[in-house]
């Protein structure tokens, strides 16, 4: 049960580092100052690491690609960044910290939730079926084959999963991901501050 939680995060990193890339890409805004990692209620060494992770992953996100640099290349840096971190992550810390995160997610506003899913639903309409397709059946057959094993899925095949993923990224139309990156901060903007802790 452990390895499948550690084995979606892994693969969520994957997708929702291509998710930030792309949002980065079509912004039209400087990046926002990140706030600082919260402490979970949990001990210094079981959120350090994820604290660590985003920050790396923010460093790489916000800081300037070359003009060459494509959604693609800029997935696997934050994939190859952030992969060490969490699987030098014991999974008794991760427990902690995904229920902690969970329980923050389930404060939001119920209107904000709702916009970000039909954001996020238009969004994926606006994809290419076949780069969408081509997509989930990577990230199921990753995820199968490390459920299988009970560990997590190699650097490899989360790498395969960024690369699929930002190609269908690609062909999304640039609004609709702008508007999925807008409901997401109004999302968690509306989080409850005091469940965190």
């Amino acid at each position: 049960m452990m390895m499948k939680a550690i084995a979606s995060v892994v693969l969520a990193l994957a997708l929702g580092g291509v998710s930030e890339v792309a949002a980065y890409t079509t912004s039209t805004t400087p990046p926002r100052a990140r706030a600082a990692p919260l402490k979970m209620g949990v001990s210094h060494s079981q959120w350090v690491g994820p604290a660590a992770a985003s920050a790396a992953a923010a460093a790489l996100i916000s800081s300037a690609q070359p003009a060459y640099a494509t959604i693609e290349e800029a997935a696997i840096k934050v994939v190859d960044t952030t992969y060490p971190i969490v699987t030098s992550l014991p999974p008794k810390d991760v427990a902690p910290v995904l229920s902690k995160a969970i329980k923050l997610g389930l404060s939001a506003d119920p209107k904000a939730l709702v916009n970000l899913i039909r954001a996020a639903d238009a969004a994926l309409l606006s994809t290419d079926p076949k780069a969408l397709v081509a997509a989930l059946k990577v990230v199921d057959a990753t995820a199968e084959k490390a459920l299988a094993k009970g560990a997590l899925p190699p650097l490899a095949d989360v790498e395969g999963v960024a690369k699929v993923a930002s190609s269908a990224l690609a062909t999304t139309d640039k609004a609709k991901v702008k508007e999925v990156t807008n409901a997401a901060i109004s999302l968690t903007g509306s989080l409850d501050k005091f469940q965190v802790g």
